[in-house]
């Protein structure tokens, strides 16, 4: 099981990544290129964890301009 401060230091990798991401790939390729780099971490996410880490995947894209933020959600 990974702990929240395992998650939270994969989360800042992928941050890395994904404005690697955005400087060498078209723009749209990003997303689902990012979303491959996501993917170990968002599927083997415990399920108390889960909704924290799609809220701070989601503020990684769209604080990179990749999708618009859902006020619904927030």
């Amino acid at each position: 099981m990974k702990t929240q401060h395992d998650i939270d230091i994969e989360l800042e990798r992928l941050a890395g990544q994904l404005a690697e991401l955005r400087r060498t790939l078209p723009q749209d390729e990003v997303l689902e290129a990012f979303g491959e780099a996501a993917r170990p971490l968002t599927e083997r996410v415990p399920p108390e964890l889960d909704a924290y880490v799609q809220d701070r995947v989601n503020m990684l894209l769209t604080d990179a301009g990749l999708i618009q933020d859902d006020p619904a959600s927030g």
